[in-house]
């Protein structure tokens, strides 16, 4: 088997066969994410988007020291496209009245990359950006929307569409969401996707119009604040993107208050006003009052679907990556940076100068440095996302925190990549 030496902070120098052909399915942020690595490795990667916008909608997103460590070494900084500093955390009771507040200025000296929140559409937007700019590193990335694909021969490496055509690839990679169809690719049949017991509606709202009601202007008065509501089985939490303009909200409760009928494969769904405030009708006043101040069409409401952990993640040529590997609860805010983390190690693992015929063992080795760790964090969410018992969590949502922002990825991935180069070497 041909090896590829590479010094472990830059795998993109090694020279030696002609770049790889890479197939992405899904073009949400694990899918850019990992077009971006691949691409800065030289590879010629063609992403393939089922939809004809490739675009994302809906809520913002945490981007914790270990993810933002990423982007921030790709030279794409959070903060140029609207993301806030993450400094303080509001804990409330139903009724509004305080029970903690934590002051993260000091903590989160401890991490060499900032705590940011923000839109999912513009982080979404400024990594389509960096994968598809001919300015970039390497060859810029060919993105194909309306483009679905069906079928996957994983040992092949062969891709079939909608429209029957096909496509051949080096690598393919599944990064095709909780829905995955390339998972089932790897086990032969579908894992089966399960509720967690929680729903969540959804929805932003623009803080000038909480600020300008002295009623519910006390609800969102500082910036780069996370606020949250805790209730026995349901709590809300709030925080800000877009510059400290715009207000995410996601309220999670009890799914079988919002999802009493369930068509197979809908998750996603449009919500009500007046279900709303049923669902949160013992919480403060001043809550309701702002709920109300949203516009309805863009209420959603989204079953926080689990899945028992996967024996492996890779099959051939096809390895699965993000959501389609192991998708996340909330509860711990990881699910995005997960995926740009899981990104980094596959393009560690396939640097310039990989050979069609490494691709196997090396997606192995991506799976290897990968599947502790995002799993860990899935355990984590979901112990995270826990009711409270008499108005007291059971679980300290910070206790996980120094696992979780204290790594980095582009470092370890490239330490045990490197043991395992010397390690192959030494038995040829």
């Amino acid at each position: 088997m041909a090896q590829n030496g590479a010094s472990p902070s830059d795998t993109s120098t090694q020279e030696g066969p002609r770049p790889l052909k890479i197939i992405i399915v899904g073009a949400g942020i694990g899918g850019l994410s990992a077009a971006i690595a691949l691409r800065r490795n030289g590879h010629h990667v063609e992403l393939y988007e089922q939809s004809r916008a490739a675009s994302e909608t809906g809520a913002a997103v945490h981007l914790a020291p270990n993810a933002n460590g990423i982007l921030r070494q790709w030279g794409l900084l959070a903060e140029t496209f609207g993301a806030c500093g993450m400094d303080v955390i509001v804990e409330r009771n139903p009724a509004g009245e305080p029970v903690s507040a934590i002051d993260l200025s000091l903590a989160n000296k401890r991490w060499p990359h900032p705590w940011h929140l923000v839109h999912r559409r513009a982080l979404h937007n400024r990594l389509k950006q960096e994968a598809t700019d001919k300015a970039g590193p390497g060859v810029p990335v060919v993105l194909r929307t309306a483009s679905k694909i069906v079928d996957v021969e994983a040992e092949a490496g062969i891709v079939t569409l909608e429209n029957g055509s096909t496509a051949v690839a080096d690598v393919i990679v599944g990064a095709d969401g909780i829905y995955s169809r390339t998972r089932k690719v790897v086990h032969g049949s579908q894992p089966r996707l399960f509720s967690s017991g929680k729903a969540a509606f959804r929805f932003l709202i623009q803080r000038k119009v909480v600020l300008e009601d002295p009623i519910t202007a006390r609800l969102a008065e500082k910036d780069n604040t996370m606020y949250m509501w805790f209730g026995e089985d349901r709590r809300i939490v709030m925080y800000p993107c877009n510059n400290n303009e715009t207000l995410n909200l996601v309220l999670v409760h009890p799914d079988n208050e919002s999802h009493a009928v369930l068509k197979d494969g809908e998750w996603d769904k449009q919500a009500s006003l007046e279900q709303v405030l049923k669902v949160y009708r013992d919480f403060d006043p001043a809550l309701k009052r702002m709920i109300r101040k949203i516009d309805e069409s863009e209420l959603r409401v989204w079953q926080l679907l689990d899945m028992e952990k996967l024996p492996s993640w890779t099959k051939g040529k096809l390895a699965l990556l993000g959501d389609a590997a192991h998708p996340f609860t909330p509860h711990q805010g990881q699910g995005a940076g997960q995926s740009i983390e899981d990104a980094v190690a596959l393009g560690t693992v396939l640097p310039k100068g990989t050979t069609p015929a490494d691709v196997p063992e090396r997606l192995k080795l991506y799976e290897k440095i990968r599947y502790v760790r995002a799993h860990t964090i899935q355990e984590y969410s979901r112990q995270a996302g826990k009711d409270w018992i008499d108005g007291k969590p059971q679980v300290d949502m910070m206790a996980y925190t120094n696992y979780n922002f204290g790594h980095d990825e582009v470092e370890n991935s490239a330490r045990i990549f490197k043991d395992w180069l010397n390690s192959s070497r030494s038995n040829d």
